[in-house]
């Protein structure tokens, strides 16, 4: 059986090894501050890969946001998150779009699997990755309306969804299931939804997709597996992937 996939969790650096690997998932480890992009980078996990983020809500990362160090990061990482934009941060929008507009650069020219951030600021995202676009955007825990879900689409980004966003039909309605990840954005989504207590919890988000899109576990894994290796093939990043994430891709039949 392949494992599940939680593509954007929160946890911290020095949790051991055997806690990650007891997951029993594949779990995308995004950090928030430049902090924690050393000890990110130094781990060496079997079914994890982390990311190297700044979060458009700590307003001192966007301040001291610095484009060169962030890009010597980059080039060690084989994801990058949690990056974007919200609307209720205290650091200014113009600020935020300042340090996207920077992130975006970085990824165009080193091209990771990059997962947004976009709480009340879907429109600015979108536009961002209208005029800077990137190889492989990941939209996470999407509020986007229909139409904007609908531009997302278009503009070529994935969706990574966790048991807050299955609550919402009409837009998982719109969303090709061949871009489509699950999440649990562990600890934060534990308000919406109460299953996720812990990173790779993903059991309520994969059951409504499997009846939304009337697959049985096996295909749902198949299907997301073949997803991931996508985002990872778009950015020639295969063979940098820990060797049993490149394994599984492989036994979901991706080639």
């Amino acid at each position: 059986m392949l494992p599940p996939i939680d593509a954007h969790a929160h946890i911290q650096t020095g949790v051991s090894a055997r806690d990650i690997a007891g997951l029993k998932a594949f779990v995308v480890a995004v950090t928030r501050e430049r902090k924690e992009w050393g000890p990110a980078l130094r781990r060496t996990d079997r079914l994890a890969v982390w990311g190297v983020g700044v979060h458009p809500g700590l307003p001192v990362e966007i301040s001291d946001f610095d484009q060169a160090a962030f890009g010597e990061a980059v080039e060690r990482a084989c994801f990058v998150g949690e990056i974007g934009l919200d609307g209720k941060s205290k650091a200014s929008m113009d600020s935020q779009r300042h340090v996207l507009t920077q992130i975006l650069e970085v990824v165009a020219a080193r091209p990771r699997p990059t997962t947004i951030h976009s709480a009340a600021a879907s429109g600015p995202v979108l536009n961002a990755l209208r005029e800077r676009p990137i190889r492989a955007p990941i939209l996470h825990w999407w509020r986007g309306s229909e139409k904007q879900t609908r531009e997302a689409v278009e503009l070529g980004c994935y969706f990574s969804i966790n048991g807050a966003e299955v609550r919402r039909p009409k837009v998982l309605s719109l969303l090709p299931p061949e871009r489509v990840l699950t999440e649990t954005d562990f600890p934060y989504s534990r308000r919406s939804d109460p299953t996720a207590t812990q990173p790779a919890a993903v059991g309520s988000t994969e059951r409504a997709l499997m009846q939304n899109w009337g697959l049985d576990e096996l295909a749902l894994r198949r299907l997301l597996w073949q997803n991931l290796a996508e985002l990872f093939d778009r950015c020639d990043l295969t063979e940098r992937v820990p060797s049993a994430v490149q394994e599984a891709m492989l036994a979901a039949g991706f080639r």
